[in-house]
């Protein structure tokens, strides 16, 4: 059976405030406690059934997620994600669905192909022009970090950016792909630790025409402990969401 077809593990909608506050009643209504994330939008991850609405997202993600967020199509949306399919109420705000997988890279570039990625004129035309734009002393920290981390202790920002680029770029415009097994989907390149802002592709931000996405986390979101590092889910996009 291929992976694809595995029954999800969370169900990804963006709805507005309209269609939340129907969700909250029928939730209400069920029984069933419907959470808000409080600092970053990937706690919509956690619990049963939760929702993050547009001022979480550059509480703590100001610099690396929210740019993404901003220029994307849902834009002013709020992110529900939930552990059962909703009703036929809020099928056509069905984006994606997430699903951990077992699956093995075929291939992961060298650095000197992760930079060719990141000069790729496809992905530099949809790169939010705010994500280049990181503030010095958040980058500093990022490599104090970094090298603490990693015990890389020449690692520069530069390089950080490199991969956190490569990773985006392979999704945007794809050089690495899965087999049919995994829907010929392309794949995060890299470690958890050298990956950012997951949610991009978790969440569809990037408005993908793929059948599907292989996402590892960042490690933001292992961070948060909503999602397990190095693990690949099976991000499934639906077309109804178009």
């Amino acid at each position: 059976m291929n992976t694809y077809h595995q029954q999800p593990w969370k169900y990804c909608y963006w709805l507005d405030n309209n269609h939340l506050s129907y969700l909250k009643q029928e939730m209400k209504k069920r029984g069933v406690e419907i959470t808000c994330a409080q600092y970053a939008p990937c706690e919509a991850l956690k619990g049963e059934i939760s929702y993050a609405e547009p001022h979480v997202w550059p509480l703590l993600c100001k610099s690396d997620a929210t740019p993404w967020y901003n220029e994307s199509m849902f834009n002013g949306k709020i992110l529900v994600v939930s552990s059962f399919p909703l009703n036929a109420r809020y099928e056509t705000f069905l984006q994606t669905t997430i699903t951990p997988v077992a699956f093995q890279t075929p291939y992961m570039p060298t650095l000197e192909e992760k930079e060719k990625l990141c000069e790729d004129s496809v992905y530099l035309s949809k790169k939010p022009k705010a994500w280049s734009e990181f503030p010095k002393e958040w980058s500093e920290e990022m490599v104090k970090g970094f090298a603490n981390m990693t015990g890389n202790q020449s690692i520069t920002f530069e390089d950080i950016l490199v991969r956190w680029n490569a990773v985006h770029a392979n999704f945007i415009n794809p050089t690495y792909r899965a087999d049919e097994t995994y829907s010929n989907a392309p794949y995060s390149i890299d470690e958890s630790k050298y990956i950012s802002t997951c949610c991009v592709q978790l969440f569809n931000l990037i408005d993908s025409d793929e059948r599907a996405l292989l996402v590892r986390p960042c490690i933001g979101a292992v961070i948060a402990d909503v999602l397990v590092d190095n693990q690949y889910y099976h991000v499934d996009i639906k077309r109804s969401a178009k």
